[in-house]
């Protein structure tokens, strides 16, 4: 664990991070370069699927942070873009009397506030102009109450994994609750030069510059990291209105700041937290390298760019496919980039020769790239596929501000269409370029996600997809990252404006939803997702991709199939899955093969809290088939035989879906409740459970959805074609055969 972080006043301590000597440039020789290159384009290049992978990406980490040594002792020329030779050793006192530059300079500059003055009086911004004075009006009226600090010194003694909730409250949501009325006072102040907003930003920063960072967690870093940024840039806005005296004290709170992230950062490094490669690197990195490029401390920019697990090397490892983040969940994305994005900003602010907008780093990645590809992941009504840790949400991308920086940096249409359908537009959009009055929607289409193990099928195409009744499915076959849940061979469908098969959490109504309980016994299962579970146990983590075995975007037939053919999800269990989407319908065939005769269980989860079942089964109620793990959280078991084919339909608000099942002796279908929060009095998500006890089983599902019930379905299956299970369809209005690989 690490030492006491030091209070206020404790201006000799240093914190000594890992480097080598520099050697001057004639010492760099061409083949040295050569070789450099070599290792850094194996490091960092896509690795091919297949039996050999496995293990293979985190060897590959390992091995990129062992030459860090190395690497680092060449000259940036030899390097590229690659690590610095200037190691970061020590936050020095942070002292903004010697500036070369008087702020603000940082966040905003004088030509970019006259813009915005202008830009607040447009018709299409006044809404958000008057917005922002609301809040900064509200904020005026804030008390400022002394921080707690002697609940530290009871916490400190736990464990960590115990004090999460405690941390989060008091190094996160309680001094954010109060900076975060910095950002709306600062920029109404700068717009409407207003006295009492600048007064009362100066206050609250003034207040905030007592805070203690004595405390020491996992998360601290990241927290400290995500409010401080509104002090930041308050001080940027703000410093000419401040005393020496008052600027010595704000100096000394983001030294205090620095070196408690510092020393975090080289926590999460030296002890590989949270598999490496992870968000909270990205808000350390960002949070030092600000306050490098507001104090002109350039070893600080160089850390936070090219030093370990810096944010160079966090793009290069951490995106995958065309920009998707690493860590198994799409609503984390962000939590990787957003940082990266804001520091990019300032970097491109402050005239520093890295324009981070624009450079090409290790495998051709590039930082528009993970908001480019964040596009080809949406459902039609522009929601995040909720996979993984999500808590919950469900995070339209329209609502992510960090498109209007994107949009300043790049001027992309796409980003133009996006921040559009925002219901309302930030303050920040009023500093930003105005958004043209006809930009389109972009194109989409089915796509295979091969790096990370996603594929969606999408019965529309081009920009006729968005906000419309079209169907997507999703199917995840991914490896195990640090937010991922066991839902490897899950599915979700969402057509007519709804999740009509959602990927369901049950919402924590404590504040930090990650530790909670509902999210550590229920919401990361197998009783959350839509696939299968063997002997009521939940899957092993795979540290690997499970393998895909066809992808096809036909315009009668939209297909994907995965497998896991190795055992990796369950000892002894090969599983396969196979998704067909037509224009009326979606096939689903799960094959499952095991070594001796398995309790098999298919689970679905159907609409929302408000679905009512229309038809289906006459159920009797039942015990619940386990008292124990996440079983409890379950309600109103009810349970029928269905050895034949068998169908149940349900209806919300005005969209309903229809499951149609293949019959198979000894089937056993449980219906239940999933809780939407973790409140017990909490609505329920209808779920249903299709047991068997077998070696070997498929179950064939049709489903069926539109704003009115469709007709009788039909699945019948075939003579096997060639290995393939051929089956076929007649359902929606639609007919038609697909062969369907059998599980090797």
């Amino acid at each position: 664990m690490l030492a006491a972080g030091g209070g206020a006043g404790n201006s000799a301590e240093t914190v000594p991070v890992r480097g080598v000597e520099v050697q001057d440039e004639a010492s760099a020789a061409t083949a040295t370069a050569v070789g450099i290159r070599r290792i850094r384009a194996y490091l960092t290049a896509p690795i091919d699927e297949g039996p050999a992978r496995s293990g293979l990406r985190e060897v590959r980490i390992m091995a990129y942070k062992w030459v860090w040594g190395w690497v680092a002792a060449c000259t940036p020329a030899v390097c590229g873009v690659g690590y610095s030779a200037v190691p970061l050793t020590e936050v020095r006192n942070l002292s903004s009397s010697s500036l070369k530059r008087t702020p603000p300079f940082l966040f905003f500059s004088a030509d970019e506030i006259a813009a915005a003055k202008r830009h607040a009086t447009a018709p299409g911004m006044r809404a958000v102009f008057k917005r922002l004075e609301a809040k900064a009006r509200e904020a005026l009226g804030v008390n400022l109450e002394p921080f707690s600090t002697e609940w530290w010194q009871r916490a400190r003694a736990r464990k960590w994994e115990e004090t999460y909730p405690e941390i989060y409250l008091h190094t996160c949501l309680e001094p954010s609750r109060l900076a975060a009325h910095l950002d709306p006072l600062v920029r109404y102040a700068l717009l409407a030069d207003d006295e009492n907003a600048f007064a009362k930003a100066k206050n609250i920063l003034l207040h905030l510059s007592a805070f203690s960072f004595e405390p020491e967690h996992y998360d601290v870093g990241m927290n400290y990291s995500v409010w401080s940024v509104h002090a930041l840039r308050t001080y940027d806005a703000l410093f000419s209105r401040l005393s020496a005296d008052e600027r010595r004290r704000v100096d000394d709170f983001f030294t205090r700041l620095g070196r408690a992230v510092l020393k975090n950062d080289i926590y999460w490094i030296d002890n590989n937290i949270g598999g490496g490669i992870n968000n909270h690197l990205a808000w350390h990195k960002m949070m030092l390298g600000m306050l490098g490029l507001f104090y002109e401390e350039p070893a600080m920019v160089e850390y936070a760019m090219r030093g370990p697990r810096g944010l160079i090397e966090l793009l290069e490892l951490g995106l995958t496919d065309d920009g998707l983040w690493c860590e198994g969940s799409l609503v984390y994305h962000f939590a990787a980039i957003v940082p990266t994005v804001l520091f990019a900003d300032t970097l491109r602010r402050a005239g520093h020769r890295d324009n981070l907008f624009e450079m090409t780093l290790g495998d051709g990645r590039t930082l528009r790239q993970p908001l480019d590809v964040m596009f080809e992941t949406l459902f039609p009504n522009g929601v995040i596929p909720p996979v993984g840790d999500a808590y919950g949400m469900r995070a339209a991308l329209a609502d992510q501000p960090i498109y209007e920086y994107g949009w300043a940096a790049w001027g992309d249409p796409r980003y133009a269409w996006l921040l559009s359908q925002r219901k309302e537009r930030g303050a920040e959009s009023l500093f930003l370029p105005p958004l043209p009055a006809d930009a389109s929607a972009p194109p989409v289409r089915s796509r295979l996600f091969p790096e990370h193990g996603y594929a969606f099928l999408r019965t529309h195409g081009n920009a006729e997809y968005w906000n419309s009744d079209a169907r997507c499915v999703f199917l995840t076959y991914d490896r195990a990252g640090v937010h991922s849940n066991a839902d490897k061979l899950s599915i979700m469908l969402f057509g007519y404006g709804k999740l009509l098969l959602p990927d369901v959490e049950a919402k924590a109504t404590v504040p930090h939803a990650f530790s909670s309980r509902v999210q550590r016994e229920l919401n990361r299962g197998g009783l959350s997702q839509n696939t299968v579970m063997i002997d009521g146990q939940d899957q092993r983590g795979p540290g690997e991709l499970l393998d895909l075995v066809e992808f096809r975007d036909l315009p009668a037939e939209k297909r994907v199939t995965a497998a896991d053919r190795r055992g990796l999800l369950y000892e002894g269990v090969r599983q396969q899955r196979t998704i067909c989407l037509t224009d009326h319908y979606v096939l689903d065939v799960f094959q499952v093969r095991c070594d001796a005769v398995r309790q098999v269980d298919w689970i679905i989860h159907v609409l929302d809290e408000r679905a009512e079942r229309v038809s289906g089964l006459e159920m009797k109620t039942c015990e619940p088939p386990a008292t124990t793990g996440a079983w409890p959280w379950l309600r109103d078991f009810r349970a029928a035989v269905a050895d034949g084919a068998w169908n149940a339909s349900w209806r919300s608000d005005d969209v309903s879906v229809c499951l149609h099942m293949a019959g198979a002796p000894g089937t056993q279908v449980i219906e239940c409740g999933y809780p939407a929060t973790d409140d017990p009095k909490a609505a329920r998500v209808p779920m249903l459970i299709v047991r068997r006890r077998a070696q070997e089983t498929t179950f064939a599902t049709v489903y069926t959805c539109g704003r009115t019930e469709g007709g009788p379905t039909k699945l019948a299956m075939l003579i096997d074609r060639d290995g393939r299970l051929a089956f076929e369809v007649d359902a929606g209005g639609g007919r038609g055969v697909h062969l369907v690989p059998r599980l090797r």
